[in-house]
């Protein structure tokens, strides 16, 4: 089997919860060797959170794989020097804590580097290293409030909504300083040198709005539900109830997938509002012409339709009618299921020392040699 793209690069990990772990967790499964730190006596946040399987937290187990694990006490003498002894055959370091804790450890790149001139550093905060917010506390809900992304979310002068997911861990706090640190491999190689990086999860987040920035440098309008083309404006990108009060997701943003989709909810007279003579672009120019009064009822006449079949029916009509941009809007069991429908392969389950069953998410890298590699459990403290 060919090697795994980071075997032999070694990485120690001082990161907890979600944003650090989660990006040393795309680094050990493209098989780099990651050493997690964990802070005594109880380790990483993550291993007190329920609900939990054979003792072991659910989040920590997702986060955790292919990693060792070691508890050290850095604020000791012992834990310094033993922690410098492994920065000295190290590649990579991670860390998340917020900016001046290392430094207050003696341990910031400055000395990292003195001892190890190749190794990448990757400090990932909520605000950068410099700055006046630079030592403020902060999680994901206080990073994707602060750029955009709620208020976007919600209706004006409405309370916005919770998100079930943290964009602003993911994005700006794992998967830049994973793509970061690859980058900063790939220039160590050519140089012979490594580097810091500042990878600050609120700009980071911020790359989720790179469509609608552009549109509010231009104009400076803001984003609020069903007053843009993303949040449901227009009738063919927006999301409809079914009879069951689910829902369906309709983006037949092209003419002549708009014309499909009529065809297939049996409503040809739908087809004038986007005609395929229409010029490209989204809006097209028939929508962007129609009044907002006009767009409503344009959308009233889809919902009407759609109020007419439960999401069940509408689901197995558009399953088989692959040109109308129409899909459900499903829960996690439905989006599980459909994900093993497709035949993919990034659910998989690990053996856990009881012999159970622990389901794990690869990253979807579109690696096959990811999903032939031997994952080892979630390390024991």
């Amino acid at each position: 089997m060919s090697p795994l793209p980071l075997s032999g690069i070694r990485v120690l990990d001082l990161s907890h919860l979600l944003p650090g772990p989660l990006c040393t967790l795309l680094l050990a499964d493209l098989g780099a060797e990651v050493l997690k730190i964990e802070r005594q006596p109880h380790g990483d946040l993550n291993r007190q959170i329920p609900p939990f399987s054979h003792g072991l937290s659910a989040y920590f187990m997702m986060l955790n794989r292919n990693k060792k694990s070691l508890s050290l006490d850095l604020k000791s003498e012992a834990g310094k020097k033993r922690f410098l002894k492994l920065v000295k055959k190290a590649d990579v370091v991670v860390e998340n804590f917020r900016p001046g804790v290392m430094k207050r450890l003696g341990l910031d790149y400055g000395v990292l580097s003195r001892m190890n001139p190749k190794l990448i550093y990757c400090a990932i905060s909520g605000y950068g290293q410099k700055g006046p917010w630079r030592k403020a506390a902060g999680h994901d809900l206080n990073y994707i409030a602060l750029t955009g992304v709620l208020e976007g979310a919600s209706y004006r002068k409405k309370k916005p909504p919770m998100l079930p997911t943290q964009l602003a861990d993911i994005v700006g706090g794992s998967l830049l300083p994973a793509i970061s640190i690859l980058s900063a491999l790939y220039v160590r190689r050519k140089t012979n040198k490594g580097i810091f990086i500042d990878s600050a999860m609120f700009p980071g987040t911020m790359v989720l709005l790179m469509m609608v920035l552009g549109k509010f440098f231009v104009t400076g309008e803001e984003l609020y539900q069903e007053e843009d083309r993303m949040t449901g404006k227009y009738p063919n990108y927006t999301i409809y109830q079914t009879r069951d009060h689910r829902a369906m997701a309709v983006a037949a943003i092209e003419p002549k997938f708009w014309k499909e989709f009529c065809r297939v909810i049996g409503k040809k007279e739908f087809e004038s509002w986007i005609p395929l003579t229409d010029e490209p672009g989204f809006p097209t120019q028939s929508l962007a012409r129609c009044s907002d009064k006009k767009l409503r009822q344009m959308k009233q006449k889809v919902q009407a339709v759609f109020k007419t079949k439960t999401q069940k029916d509408w689901m197995g009509l558009f399953k088989r009618e692959p040109n109308c941009c129409c899909t459900p809007v499903l829960d996690l069991r439905g989006a599980v299921s459909f994900l093993q429908w497709l035949g993919r392969k990034e659910l998989f389950h690990l053996k856990d020392p009881q012999g159970g069953s622990i389901p794990q998410w690869l990253f979807p890298l579109g690696n096959h040699l990811l999903t032939r590699k031997r994952h080892r459990f979630p390390p024991k403290k």
